[in-house]
């Protein structure tokens, strides 16, 4: 039979089911899909040898379609399993939703520049020297831990942490030894985040973590994952200048032992569009210095000048996707966890490195267990309304994911 290639990632890869989907874990590429039942069908014939025109006469047959609507489907479906640089959510056959996270393809020969003093930072216990010569993750990068930053004095008891490019790998080097390599900024940015997690909450051994913002209030904390530009950090900033604590609005890890919210801790980052509504609750914005970020214009607070703000939170009561739709009526609609899942992924969930069978199985049982919910908004003292709504209607319970 016409068989296809069968690449690493496919050879290395972990399928468990979740509810009426399957999820997908490329180890090589540290990657997550969720798939339903035709598209586990699909890969399973791919990894025993099949060839596309074979599974596409099947599935005509099969579905009763025509044999060319069949490859067609079939090829778009072997395009997303074998490419993961694609960005964005892809619709696969049947409707399953296949979100993959983008990847930065830069040029690496570009960003080689003279290291350049980043500050020094107090990280948990630990007080970093930040050197870099990667544009990506410079100056401008580290100004979002400014409330973090330390005098030049304390950088001779300070341990440095070295960003640079060797050769066709970006390098990663903290007291002296190589940590990791990478070969775009994006898998640089997450070697960073992780490094700067684990220094944050050395005891806390981390099971994933996601781009999402965190607030807690009365022990009750929610997490809120999203991507840029979603009003995920606007909604943060409204919600504790309504009495929650912060945690963050830009990554947090869920613990391992007990799916605590551990934060990393940056500043609370608000965008130029937010600026006129959230004036009135931060004063001091104005006066703040303006960052350019990935073409977007923003101010960052520090989380101690204005509001409350704690290192970390007991695990979350639910799990919120904010949506800014202008001119919308709020609501705030329930997720099943194939649908919690998927939205995840698109928020750059991924597993702890060395990731683990156990571990995807405990960030699964976490998912099943803690309620998920879409919140679309056009004002922001509704979306305040519906989610203290929805903190009182749900049962806390430490450690649901552990049984």
């Amino acid at each position: 039979m016409a068989s296809v290639a069968v690449n690493n990632e496919m050879e290395s890869s972990w399928v468990y089911p979740f509810g009426d989907s399957y999820v997908l874990y490329y180890t090589v590429s540290d990657r997550l899909l969720v798939l339903n039942p035709t598209g586990k069908l699909v890969w399973e014939m791919l990894r025993e040898g099949y060839g596309l025109e074979e599974i596409s006469s099947t599935f005509a047959q099969h579905f009763s379609i025509p044999e060319e609507r069949a490859l067609e489907d079939i090829r778009q479906i072997y395009s997303e399993f074998g490419d993961l640089s694609i960005g964005g959510d892809n619709e696969g056959i049947n409707g399953v939703s296949f979100p993959l996270i983008a990847r930065t393809h830069n040029s690496l020969e570009t960003d080689q520049r003279r290291l350049e003093e980043c500050g020094t930072f107090r990280f948990g216990e630990s007080l970093v020297r930040v050197i870099s010569s990667v544009a990506e993750v410079d100056r401008s990068y580290f100004s979002r831990f400014h409330h973090r930053s330390r005098d030049n004095r304390d950088v001779c008891n300070s341990d440095t942490l070295e960003i640079s490019l060797s050769g066709r790998a970006y390098q990663l080097i903290f007291r002296g030894g190589l940590v990791g390599e990478a070969g775009t900024t994006a898998e640089l940015i997450s070697l960073v985040v992780k490094l700067l997690l684990e220094l944050e909450h050395p005891n806390a051994p981390l099971l994933a973590y996601s781009h999402a913002g965190a607030v807690s209030r009365n022990g009750r904390s929610l997490l809120m994952p999203g991507g840029s530009g979603v009003g995920k950090s606007t909604l943060t900033a409204f919600l504790v200048a309504n009495g929650f604590a912060y945690l963050g609005d830009d990554t947090i890890a869920i613990g391992e032992n007990d799916a605590s919210l551990l934060p990393l801790p940056t500043c609370l980052s608000i965008k130029s569009g937010s600026w006129g509504v959230l004036e009135e609750f931060y004063p001091v914005l104005p006066q703040l210095p303006i960052v350019s970020r990935y073409s977007r214009v923003l101010r960052y607070v520090e989380p101690q000048q204005n509001y409350q703000s704690v290192r970390a939170a007991v695990a979350p009561v639910a799990i919120v996707f904010p949506q800014y739709e202008e001119g919308k009526p709020t609501r705030l609609t329930a997720l099943t966890p194939s649908q919690t899942m998927i939205r995840l992924i698109g928020a750059h969930a991924r597993l702890s490195t060395p990731a683990t069978q156990e571990k995807l199985a405990k960030l699964l049982s976490f998912v099943q267990h803690t309620p998920g919910f879409d919140i679309n908004y056009s004002d922001l003292p509704s979306a305040l309304t519906a989610i203290e709504e929805l903190l009182a209607a749900q049962t806390h319970n430490l450690q649901p994911y552990m049984e």
